[in-house]
């Protein structure tokens, strides 16, 4: 394998996308910015938002198409400083605001209080990584690849990385058997291309030499996580069937469980509450971004068909101390992204293997997230590992549709 290609020198961050944004009443001071998260020697993180300290909505985050309002911003009275809060993830920056702009920290409260990032942040950047034009035209760039992660070890997995390019500019997510890496964006310059997304739990950074129909790069994950991966170009890359990974083990045929809600009492299956409905068992986290592009829709979905006999209950495992932080979290997710189906706390770890224990009917639990779709009756119609959520354009269409299809066809049994 070719050696794995170096992250070259970042610049900082802005890629003027989506809605145009009014000049600030105080000192016509611009409101796009470009935010850097500073993960070691030659591994800087850009990412894009608009500021406007004035409005309701005083930072919005932007990973491609994707829009993240952030509303809960702390203005502090003295020494000029900003605590910015997350929506939904455990998550914050801590900023000191000077005339050019900001530095501090990004702190993820979820992996520890020890997991700190260093942060800056200046107005008015051009580009998500670059300042300056491209000095060259590109040449086409295929949109399907056959990707490998790890390549070259025995922890080797496979993806389909689908991009999208307009000049320098770039998008898109890589696929993988576990869900998709959500909304990137990046440009190239050379024969080089970078890709990052943030969202408040996700911190992505890609990086690849493009080399013809082939590419080689670093894939990094905030200061805990990097690996290498290879691409080539193949309009026909797919993965394994979500439908295929996950199922009940031999001696099985239902589905039970019990474990304590989020109000207080305890949440169990099967139980008269859901005798002759159709039943979507969800396992998720509130940590992971893929179950709230998931938690979103079916939540949507819940509003939808809940008067029609369609009930969705939430198995959530999360990286908390107490069972109380772990309901306060599942309970934060839940009013933020307007949830209002039941959900438990199933565990007070990820570990995938400790899921499958507090299921064995399953063979494994391979991702958060995970459903479970039962019929009337109670059995077993499918299982639905990982989730392609919004990012992933047509396949998401795809999903909702076969599966709003799927529902359709179990009420009218």
């Amino acid at each position: 394998m070719k050696s794995l290609l170096l992250l070259l020198p970042v610049c900082l961050l802005l890629f003027a996308c989506g809605e145009s944004i009014p000049e600030s009443k105080a000192g016509n001071a611009p409101f796009l910015w470009r935010g850097t998260l500073l993960m070691g020697p030659g591994k800087a993180l850009p990412f894009t938002f608009q500021w406007n300290p004035e409005s309701d909505t005083p930072m919005v985050i932007h990973n491609g198409a994707e829009r993240i309002p952030v509303l809960d911003v702390d203005i502090q009275t003295k020494g000029d400083s900003l605590r910015i809060n997350m929506p939904v993830f455990e998550s914050y920056f801590l900023v000191n605001q000077g005339k050019d702009g900001w530095t501090g920290e990004w702190h993820d409260e979820s992996r520890g209080p020890d997991y700190v990032i260093p942060f800056r942040a200046r107005p008015g950047a051009l580009g998500r990584f670059f300042d300056e034009e491209a000095e060259q035209s590109f040449a086409a760039l295929p949109n399907r690849w056959a990707t490998t992660f790890s390549a070259g070890t025995e922890d080797e997995y496979p993806a389909v990385a689908i991009l999208e390019a307009e000049g320098d500019a770039l998008t898109g997510t890589f696929l993988t058997e576990t869900g998709d890496y959500r909304y990137l964006e990046g440009q190239r310059r050379g024969d080089s291309l970078f890709l990052s997304a943030f969202d408040g739990a996700h911190a992505f950074l890609f990086t690849g030499k493009i080399t013809g129909d082939n590419i080689e790069g670093a894939f990094y994950s905030g200061t805990h996580w990097q690996e290498p991966w290879v691409a080539y170009a193949d309009v026909n890359a797919s993965l394994r069937a979500a439908e295929s990974l996950t199922y009940l083990k031999p001696g099985y045929e239902r589905l039970t469980f019990s474990f304590p809600s989020t109000t207080g009492d305890t949440l169990r299956f099967p139980s008269e509450a859901y005798s002759g409905k159709v039943v979507i068992v969800q396992l998720l986290g509130s940590w992971c971004p893929n179950c709230m592009d998931e938690t979103r829709l079916y939540a949507e979905w819940y509003d939808r068909y809940e008067s029609r006999g369609v009930e969705f209950i939430g198995l959530a495992f999360e990286r908390r101390p107490t069972m109380g932080d772990a309901i306060a979290a599942v309970e934060k997710m839940k009013k933020r992204l307007g949830a209002d189906y039941p959900m438990a706390v199933a565990s007070l770890t990820t570990s995938k293997s400790t899921a499958a224990e507090k299921l064995p009917m399953l063979n494994a639990v391979l991702s958060f997230p995970t459903s479970i779709w039962l019929d009337k009756s109670g059995a077993v119609r499918r299982i639905h590992t990982g989730f392609n959520g919004p990012g992933t354009g047509e396949l998401y269409d795809a999903f909702v549709a076969e599966y709003e299809g799927l529902m359709a066809e179990m009420l009218a049994e």
